[in-house]
């Protein structure tokens, strides 16, 4: 069995995401594509054609990297293996407060052997950010190598295949790929509503094969395969905006109109690609048909094409180096910030089907995987299965990577903040608490806080909701 979804908790999280009411048939039988049925129309938010699921423009087509530098670690005393899902505590007592899980069979670090309670004969050990495991259901590594968590094969977007049954069909499901080839009859059907995780794909007498994690497998031809966008933010400390100008993205699909006058019915020039970066002089123009923005080279965008970064300003409460993270929801932009200095700024969705919650937030929990489930109460019903970097900071609603939609610059979430795959990885990185090699998940504690986030509208002033740690004897 693969152990990549092992460990992945339950969420109830009506704060989050309905993927499935957001799309339809595209012309690739084998991927989705999205309409604009549930389009923003308030004044606030952007309300201009949506992209289908297709490769975004090359030009968001970037490493991304972190330029942030890894929390310091220390040089380990030994690699282990957890034989069953190893729970991480904030101190040497399985009392103590939750930590974070380790998955069974995932390798983890060991920095110090320490003494502790109620430990069998191997006792604890100190595995990092100040978390630590009883090591009685943990065997020596060999020659394993901890691995990051979701991991990703090599160029993928995402750490696993996504889909869904197309709109009134039917999708079958064998218990094993040779039992499919054997021509027995499938076990089931996928449900409506829910959102796959496959772990593999390949080809088998002609016909391509989505392999889950129990083995079973489903033809790629009877589902709608999703294809997470390749969007990624701007790095601000390898690539600061010169001064005197303004960052800022295309945020009309499939392009953006770029003309020689700021009127609509000047001469046209060249259109920039939808997502594409935009550096814009600083001054709008203002007449009848409204704003606009004078490019960098030459040109005139609308501002409703357009979603402008502006420098953060920080709340009193934040340190001089501390890293913390602006999101602005009436331009549709999430900044990482150090103190006072911009490192990572990018394109989010946030809540159109319900509010994203403003005011002084702390990531309180971090999921590699997660899965989000509608309460059964719930108007609209959807099941997301491994759902990857998961950052809660209010409740239930988190940053998280959305593999069903290329809307990032639009509302559209039920009020979680969706971001690219590649920028949700990115993200993650960043914050605290801070989840190490084979760490499937990580809790903030009073030693260990988790990041600040900041939601706001504008320049408004918001209430500080930071609540001191919630301590978890899990």
């Amino acid at each position: 069995m693969d152990h990549r979804l092992a460990g992945s908790l339950l969420c109830l999280a009506l704060g989050c995401d309905a993927p499935g009411e957001d799309v339809s048939d595209a012309d690739d039988p084998g991927a989705i594509a999205l309409d604009d049925r549930e389009a923003p129309t308030d004044d606030a938010a952007v309300t201009h054609a949506q992209p289908p699921v297709g490769d975004v423009a090359p030009a968001a087509d970037r490493d991304a990297s972190p330029s942030l530098e890894s929390p310091p670690v220390r040089a380990p005393v030994e690699t282990r293996i957890a034989r069953q899902t190893l729970v991480l505590r904030d101190g040497p007592d399985p009392r103590a407060p939750l930590r974070g899980r380790i998955p069974l069979g995932e390798a983890f670090y060991v920095y110090a052997l320490v003494p502790g309670r109620d430990c069998g004969g191997k006792g604890w050990g100190d595995i990092g950010e100040g978390a630590y495991a009883c090591l009685e259901a943990t065997r020596k590594a060999g020659d394993a190598v901890p691995r990051k968590l979701p991991e990703l094969r090599d160029g993928d977007l995402a750490p696993f295949f996504y889909a869904k049954v197309k709109q009134g069909q039917t999708a079958r499901r064998w218990k094993s790929l040779a039992s499919m080839l054997a021509g027995e009859e499938p076990t089931g059907t996928l449900e409506p509503e829910h959102d796959y995780a496959f772990v593999g794909r390949r080809r088998a007498k002609g016909q391509m094969i989505l392999i889950d994690e129990r083995d079973n497998v489903v033809l790629e031809s009877e589902v709608m395969r999703y294809r997470p966008s390749r969007f990624a933010g701007r790095d601000l400390v390898q690539t600061p905006v010169p001064a005197g100008l303004l960052l800022a993205w295309g945020v009309t699909w499939p392009s953006n109109p770029a003309l020689a006058e700021p009127r609509e019915a000047a001469a046209p020039m060249p259109a920039l690609a939808y997502q594409a970066e935009i550096l814009l002089l600083p001054e709008p123009t203002r007449n009848a048909e409204g704003r606009w923005w004078a490019l960098d080279g030459g040109g005139y965008l609308h501002d409703r094409h357009v979603g402008r970064w502006s420098r953060p300003i920080p709340p009193e409460s934040i340190g001089a180096v501390e890293v913390w993270i602006d999101v602005e929801i009436d331009q549709q932009i999430l900044t990482v910030m150090r103190g006072p200095e911009p490192l990572f700024a990018t394109l989010i969705s946030s809540g159109f089907k319900g509010p994203t919650p403003r005011g002084l937030f702390r990531i309180s929990m971090k999921q590699a995987i997660g899965q989000m489930q509608s309460r059964p109460d719930a108007e609209e019903s959807y099941n997301v299965e491994a759902v990857p970097y998961v950052q809660y900071f209010a409740g239930n609603f988190a940053l998280h990577g959305a593999f069903w939609h290329y809307r990032f610059g639009h509302r559209i979430s039920h009020g979680c903040v969706n971001l690219s795959p590649r920028d949700a990885r990115r993200v993650f990185d960043m914050t605290a608490p801070h989840a190490l090699p084979g760490w499937v998940n990580a809790y903030e504690s009073e030693s260990a806080p988790g990041t600040t986030v900041r939601v706001r509208r504008g320049d408004e002033d918001v209430q500080d909701k930071r609540a001191p740690p919630r301590l978890l004897e899990g």
